[in-house]
């Protein structure tokens, strides 16, 4: 059986990666303020099904978008 979560640091931010109760495809992540995690429907956005290619899609995303450093 595939597993269900994984968790995996991407530019130096924890994410996690996991299937909810619909079956659809979650990634977790820190917002900007401290304690608030950001949740993103993988399944919904970026056409995923399994835990896998979610791991590969929010790896592209980042790669595409990647975080700037000091203001602007």
């Amino acid at each position: 059986m595939a597993t269900s979560k994984k968790k995996l640091k991407i530019t130096g931010v924890t994410h996690i990666i996991s299937v909810d109760k619909k079956g659809d495809v979650i990634v977790n992540h820190p917002g900007i303020k401290k304690g608030a995690w950001k949740k993103a429907d993988l399944t919904k956005v970026a056409g995923v099904k399994t835990v896998k290619q979610g791991v590969k899609s929010a790896k592209a995303w980042h790669k595409d978008n990647p975080h700037k450093k000091g203001k602007k």
